[in-house]
């Protein structure tokens, strides 16, 4: 085969493949029989999130002793749900280690360490820490109106001393 015959099959190829591939995009194009904005196109919303998709998360900070993990708070089976992280862990010692919100975004703001303590009616107890390390997770009730709250706590009833906080954020 001369050169100038194998250029030649070359560009034929190439023209073969690619009116292939138009003719291919033009079967499965949309027709254009109506005006582009009369097209329905989704709007992306927080309904089509994917389930289990995060609401908020963050990651704790410490306040009266070290912390590390963080949380998330997400949709599972049409409940609210806070999760601690796996890698969460706090004071072992501490009794009575409750996890609260606030309606404030810097809790600790108005108190002194070492304690942090917290004044009655400055939060809301969501429930019992199950444990001091470890995933773990917990219902948020209705009754608690997540709009209003700006912080998630891990906090000593028996001493009204706070160990951790993280904000919460959109």
């Amino acid at each position: 085969m001369s050169p100038l015959n194998g250029s030649l099959l070359r560009r034929s190829l190439v023209t073969v493949v690619a009116a292939s591939a138009l003719s291919t995009m033009a079967l499965h194009a949309e027709p254009l029989s109506r005006p582009f904005s009369d097209r329905s196109t989704p709007a992306i919303t927080a309904q089509m999130q994917p389930k289990g998709m995060a609401m908020t998360q963050g990651s704790f900070r410490k306040a009266e002793a070290p912390v590390s993990g963080g949380f998330s708070i997400h949709e599972k089976d049409g409940k609210t749900v806070l999760t601690l992280s796996g890698d969460f862990k706090t004071n072992d010692m501490a009794p009575d280690l409750k996890v609260i919100f606030s309606p404030s975004a810097t809790p600790l703001a108005a108190t002194k360490a070492p304690g942090f303590p917290l004044k009655p009616g400055s939060y809301t107890v969501l429930a019992k820490l199950q444990s001091s390390k470890g995933a773990q997770s917990y219902v948020i009730p209705a009754s608690i109106d997540l709009k209003a709250q700006k912080s998630v706590l891990i906090w000593c009833q028996k001493f009204n001393a706070t160990m951790a906080w993280a904000p919460l954020k959109p």
